[in-house]
């Protein structure tokens, strides 16, 4: 089993340093060098244990969401400053701002949440809130009471009579009735037995000084349960007091009856927790990489800290869960729990709005926590509470809670305080990505990657013992920033006891869609995994492309410790029965979290220095991508910015083609039969993006490299080209825009040379105020020019290989596409949005009628011919391979 770091401090000590960077990179004079993130030198861990109680791996993880030490009972002392040393972004963790296209990054981020909530949404699912309800049954005896007694407490000042302090309650857990009145006042017995059952003495607080805290925060959230539709609609700044208050009351009443509970003293009450808001509304948090203004934010802290609000900037990297507040025109259509699990379209417009917004927020918390699974997260309009659950399938959001009633309230109440009480897990956190101290207060992450089983073909075999190996990162070069989808994180690590540069290894973690493949539980992460185990192989006995591809080290299914028993972390384990609210079009996909650790680690293509840097590196990808091909009969279907890499040797540079994620056996039924779609939008082939009824081959890949290169050549190859491209619009954006416009735009680019070169005048161009008007000046400018004009004359000659072939049938050349009738064929798909939908029906009509009702051919699909794309694909690696040995020979590196 893997070791890991054992924790000495209780909870509420003092942390002696600030958390470490991860996602941001070292800045560094010398551009050529790979930038990473080192770790603390020296770095010397703690003692070594054998293993951590799930309450351990909280209180290391929960110290990654501290600014400030949690001090009790003394209040939170203010930052002197702003904290400089948290998680933050990646500068090219984005791939959308990497592009240097930030006005048309925000259209399309607010295009796909759009999208995102009328399609991948389903509201109304009551159960939702017992997703956070404890597993631990006596932890979730002691939630149910203290929420119990939170909700009587309320009741009682809302009525202003002793008298009625116990409240007409839901069943309890038993199937008792509560009583629905009593004259006691002490009616907190219950939860005081309960705590005296498990050796918890109430906090020293008395009496006197609790109520007046209670009815101090009582009297600022007094108008919000009182709120009626007589009220008119409320401005939202209105709200942001009462939500934040209500908060604090929670808060005041968890601490003073768990505040006592010692770290690690007790399992079945283990690492209790308050969520405080921040002080500070609608305001832009750190980290994020847009403007965005979230409204509340609450966060974790240790439940002896200080019940204040968390005062000084927000962060998305220590935030649990951020609150958007809409000010409602009215109720909600779908605010009736009759109808469970509809979907969005009777909702009303600021509910809607809410999602919206709650979604791009979701996207900054997934790129700045590395330890997050999935996310929780709360809209409310006016009264009306809903909770939501954002998973890599798809968003559930529960029932209206309306805050004005004592049902809702209730239910409000028993939500918060399961996320006071449940595990670390059910709160959307990875156990396995830990934050740790050394002996000497430096900070650092460890993640465990599971052990391959032996004999298996590299494969998890069915009832194998799961082990881990413990890494420490050192490095973060690609951040989770989708909401939906994979969730692919990539760190640059280290295996725990290795020091310096010794073993570095990259580690990918990502939660994939196992449905596709139909997998068993002996496979693992059959594609990937599987695919990589027999491109190894291949590597050993062709050793001539070693380095080209990656070699796998460790990798399988995360397991997480559910209760004592081990589970595999999957959306449905999230989920459970409440998988079949899931969206339609996500009822197919089995989301699993894999981790894979991979040698060697390359670097990306932003940080090549040259044009001829960038073809000897797409070369030797081409050369890798032929190889699996033809020896394993493995598609890699994904070429993408990202999904090339390259390695620098002295004077030697080497390209390597990684992410086999999404590829496919070659020869398999299920890559003959489609439609499929799969990819990276702006690279992706016209037969892929139109879901075309044949095979994907290595033309589709071929297709990808020629808009990859177009791509790079227009928003610049290296780092300082881009920089000076961002903020331009350039008609390359339509691929990225949605489908129907790129499909449109590529079909007519390629149709012929003339098209073609046009959009060649789209190339970056150095800015003569850039570099100035010296001689040595100008005379680098024309340098540059001619290389990417170099660029440009192998994009001509590759799109002549791809569409004019002379080596193929007629059929196979052009652009030309078969006009369909059935153009949802074509366009519709559930992943991009497909606004130029009329445009691109528009176009096919009018091809129709030039046509003189002669048949076309659709090139596109006959190019799908297996004789055809074998000839095509060795045309375009022997064309790049060309280049590169010409510019390896002149030795120009």
């Amino acid at each position: 089993m893997a070791r890991k770091a054992k924790s000495t401090k209780p909870a509420g000590a003092t942390s002696k340093a600030p958390k470490k960077r991860l996602h941001s990179e070292l800045e560094n004079d010398d551009p050529n060098q790979q930038q990473t993130i080192l770790p603390p030198e020296p770095c010397t861990p703690t003692k070594q244990t054998g293993g951590r109680s799930g309450a351990e791996v909280e209180y290391s993880a929960k110290k990654t969401r501290k600014r400030t030490p949690a001090l009790a009972p003394a209040p939170e002392p203010a930052p002197a400053s702003e904290p400089h040393e948290l998680l933050s972004r990646s500068p090219h963790a984005n791939a959308l701002a990497s592009r240097g296209i930030p006005k048309t990054q925000k259209i399309m981020r607010d295009n796909e949440a759009d999208h995102q909530v009328e399609n991948m949404l389903c509201v109304n699912i009551p159960e939702i809130l017992q997703q956070a309800q404890p597993r631990n049954e006596a932890q979730c005896e002691l939630a149910i009471a203290t929420s119990e007694y939170i909700c009587a407490d309320l009741e009682w000042r809302i009525s202003k009579d002793p008298n009625q302090r116990v409240l007409r309650l839901r069943k309890r857990a038993k199937g008792k009735q509560p009583d629905t009145a009593t004259g006691a006042t002490n009616d907190d017995s219950k939860l005081a037995a309960l705590l005296n059952s498990m050796g918890i003495a109430a906090a020293n607080e008395s009496s006197a000084e609790l109520e007046g805290k209670l009815a101090a925060e009582f009297s600022e959230f007094q108008p919000w349960v009182f709120l009626s539709a007589s009220s008119g609609k409320q401005n939202e700044r209105q709200s942001y007091p009462w939500i934040q208050h209500f908060h604090l009351y929670i808060a005041h009443l968890v601490r003073h009856y768990l505040g006592s509970v010692q770290y690690g003293e007790n399992p079945a009450t283990a690492s209790p927790r308050l969520l405080l808001p921040y002080k500070r509304t609608d305001t832009k948090y750190k980290g994020s990489d847009d403007d965005t203004r979230a409204d509340i934010g609450l966060v974790s802290r240790s439940v002896g800290a200080n019940v204040a609000m968390v005062d000084g900037s927000a962060y998305y990297n220590e935030v649990f869960a951020v609150t958007e507040v809409k000010a409602s025109s009215g109720p909600s259509r779908a605010a009736s729990t009759a109808d469970s699990g509809i979907d969005t379209s009777q909702l009303d417009g600021d509910t809607k709005q809410a999602f919206k917004q709650l979604f791009l927020y979701s996207r900054q918390v997934f790129a700045e926590q590395p330890d997050r699974r999935f996310m929780w997260g709360i809209t409310i309009c006016d009264n009306h509470i809903r909770a939501c659950i954002l998973t890599s399938s798809g968003a559930l959001a529960s029932h209206e809670m309306d805050i004005t009633t004592a049902k809702g309230r209730c239910d409000y109440i028993q939500l918060l305080v399961n996320w006071c009480l449940c595990d670390w897990h059910q709160l959307g956190f990875d156990p396995s990505v830990r934050y740790c101290e050394d002996e000497r207060g430096n900070g650092y992450w460890e993640i465990d990657v599971p052990q391959m089983a032996t004999g298996d073909a590299g494969m998890e075999s069915a009832g194998s013992r799961y082990e881990t190996q413990t890494y420490t990162i050192t490095g973060a070069s690609v951040a989770a920033d989708h909401l939906f989808g994979r969730h692919t994180r990539c760190f640059v690590a280290t295996p725990k006891q290795s020091t310096g540069n010794q073993g570095k290894v990259l580690i990918k973690d990502s939660w994939s869609y196992l449905g596709r493949h139909q997998v068993q539980e002996r496979s693992g992460e059959l594609g990937e995994i599987a695919f990589l185990t027999k491109i190894n192989q291949m590597v050993d006995e062709h050793p001539e492309f070693a380095g080209t591809v990656p070699r796998l080290e460790d990798g399988g299914i995360v397991r997480l410790d559910v209760n004592g028993h081990l589970a595999i972390d999957s959306v449905e384990t999230v989920l459970g029965d409440l998988c079949r609210h899931l969206p339609k079009h996500s009822s197919d996909y089995a989301y699993t979290h894999v981790r894979l650790a991979m040698t060697p680690v390359g670097t990306r293509l932003r940080e090549l220095r040259s044009v001829a840097e960038l073809v000897v590196v797409i070369s030797d990808a081409l050369q890798a991508h032929k190889a699996v091909l033809d020896h394993c009969q493995i598609l890699h279907r994904d070429i993408s910015e990202n999904n090339i890499m390259f390695t620098r040797s002295g004077n030697n540079i080497h390209g390597m083609l990684i992410d086999f994620d999404n590829a496919v056996d070659a020869n398999a039924a299920r890559n003959r039969s489609g439609p499929v779609c799969t990819g990276t939008l702006p690279f992706m082939s016209v037969n892929n993006l139109r879901k075309a009824k044949v095979a994907r081959t290595a033309v589709d890949d071929m297709e990808s490299v020629l808009y990859l290169l177009i791509w790079l050549g227009v928003w610049g190859i290296t780092t300082e080209h881009r920089e000076q491209t961002r903020g331009e619009d350039r008609r390359v954006v339509n691929w990225s825009m949605d489908v129907g416009m790129a499909i449109r735009n590529k079909r007519l680019t390629m149709s012929s040379e003339s098209n073609l070169k046009d959009l060649l005048n789209d190339f970056y161009t150095p800015p003569v105020s850039k570099l100035g008007s010296t001689p040595q000046a100008q005379a680098e400018r024309k340098s540059v020019i001619k290389e990417y004009n170099s660029l440009k004359q192998i994009i001509q000659k590759m799109r002549k290989a791809i569409f004019d072939n002379p080596n193929v049938p007629d059929n196979a050349r052009g652009a030309e596409i078969k006009p369909s009738n059935d153009l949802s064929m074509l366009i519709s798909n559930e992943d991009f949005i497909d606004d130029a939908v009329d445009e691109w029906a528009l176009d096919l009509e009018d091809k129709s009628n030039t046509d003189n009702k002669q048949e076309s051919v659709d090139s596109f699909e006959e190019r799908a011919n297996p004789e055809v794309a074998r000839r095509i694909h060795g045309d375009v690696v022997e064309l790049l391979q060309t280049y590169a040995d010409r510019i390896r020979s002149m030795a120009v590196f």
